[in-house]
């Protein structure tokens, strides 16, 4: 499993240099607003996804950050340096000298050889949360996606919801699918399966106990009344998009940036997220951002404060 062993910054905010010692399993970065949270979490998840060419991030990041460094648990080093708006070049030495453009992003294995972005995302699985702060974008992506039904009027949170869901059936019947070819040998693998699927079930039950555990459809009953999910209110759809995104991992290595995940949430919930989170992927390092104390109950020793982390 590999993970994020330190982030680096320098100039931070010009304010000095951060460093962060992370933990494989769970992290938690506390800080006031405006403090480089979100805008932290948005340039290590785009390095990491590949989803923003490096012009794209320059524009976006340089004003706020001079150079980033991610160290990986494999020794692997990511290296984002802003480029600003003169290009740099580097000598190449040779019969005939020669300039090449500096590239604003290195991949530095462990025997200090250059890697691109394609090789770490083979050995790396990246997820992010951000719900309160969507673009057109990604609501224009998810409405042009082929939907098993059509909702109506639907918030950016009931896009990203039926898109989990979704992606979280059709999984699900190809997987049994292929059990069923494969014979009874494989009977015991169907079992951890099935199994590791209801886990994502009980969770929900746990936070949204007031109703009756939802089928397949999530349509949710209370008092004999069927509710689907999109009727439910702003912090149902939170926690339930968060268990739903966290449940499709399925158990496997990931690292997920979790972005205030707690807002619009009871107090009751925010003291057990971060718990039903990391049991229901033991596997999947945690990287959150919160306001709320409650968040931290239990974890107190996996907190840290920006202030704390910038020199």
């Amino acid at each position: 499993m590999i993970v994020i062993k330190k982030i680096n910054v320098k100039g931070y905010f010009g304010r000095g240099n951060f460093e962060w010692e992370l933990d494989p399993s769970v992290n938690i970065l506390g800080g006031k607003n405006g403090s480089g949270k979100s805008s932290l979490f948005k340039l290590c998840y785009a390095l990491l996804s590949g989803d923003d060419l490096e012009d794209s991030l320059d524009k976006k990041f340089s004003n706020i950050f001079e150079e980033v460094t991610l160290t990986f648990s494999n020794k692997w080093k990511l290296i984002w340096k802003k480029q600003g708006k003169i290009d740099t070049y580097t000598m190449i030495s040779g019969p005939t000298p020669s300039f090449v453009r500096n590239n604003a992003l290195q991949i530095i294995d462990d025997e200090k050889k250059s890697r691109n972005v394609e090789d770490l995302k083979k050995m790396i699985t990246v997820y992010m949360i951000n719900s309160f702060e969507q673009h057109v974008a990604d609501a224009t992506k998810y409405e042009q996606q082929p939907k098993s039904e059509k909702l109506d009027d639907p918030t950016m949170l009931d896009l990203m919801i039926k898109d989990q869901i979704d992606q979280r059936n059709k999984e699900f019947s190809m997987v049994m699918e292929d059990f069923v070819s494969q014979g009874e040998e494989d009977e015991v693998k169907r079992s951890e399966y099935i199994e590791t699927y209801k886990k994502t079930y009980l969770a929900i039950n746990k936070f949204l106990s007031n109703y009756e555990l939802p089928k397949s459809t999530f349509e949710f009953i209370k008092n004999g009344q069927a509710i689907r999910y999109e009727h439910l209110s702003m912090g149902e759809k939170q926690i339930l998009l968060l268990i739903l995104m966290v449940g499709n991992t399925k158990q496997q290595p990931c690292i997920f940036f979790m972005d205030e995940p707690d807002l619009s949430m009871h107090i009751d919930w925010k003291e057990i997220l971060v718990t039903e989170l990391h049991n229901l992927n033991p596997n999947m390092q945690i990287i959150l951002s919160t306001h709320a104390p409650s968040v931290i109950t239990g974890w107190h020793d996996k907190v840290k404060e920006v202030s704390q982390l910038v020199k």
